[in-house]
């Protein structure tokens, strides 16, 4: 049973260090490529922005961070993954 939630973790943080390649990759797309219409752009929006809307609905809820000059939802987010990611990778693997 212990390989099984191993093996869980290890499926888990691939999936977690995947999520935070595409939101780098988001990252380089806004800073670089300003075409929205552009499919990795797309892509990449659509496969990190279910992770970072609920992050940024939450901080909507805070007027300090509707003001801010950066969208600190996908830093957030970004922060979220990495601490996952560490938790799990030291815990379970």
């Amino acid at each position: 049973m212990h390989i099984m939630y191993a093996l869980l973790a290890r499926i888990v943080i691939t999936l977690l260090y995947t999520m935070q390649f595409l939101m780098f990759g988001r990252a380089l797309m806004s800073w670089l490529a300003q075409d929205e219409d552009n499919k990795i752009y797309r892509f990449l929006f659509a496969a990190t922005e279910p992770f970072v809307y609920p992050i940024r609905k939450l901080l909507s809820k805070f007027e300090f961070f509707n003001n801010m000059p950066i969208d600190m939802s996908f830093m957030a987010a970004i922060i979220v993954l990495m601490v996952a990611t560490t938790f799990l990778a030291g815990n379970f693997v």
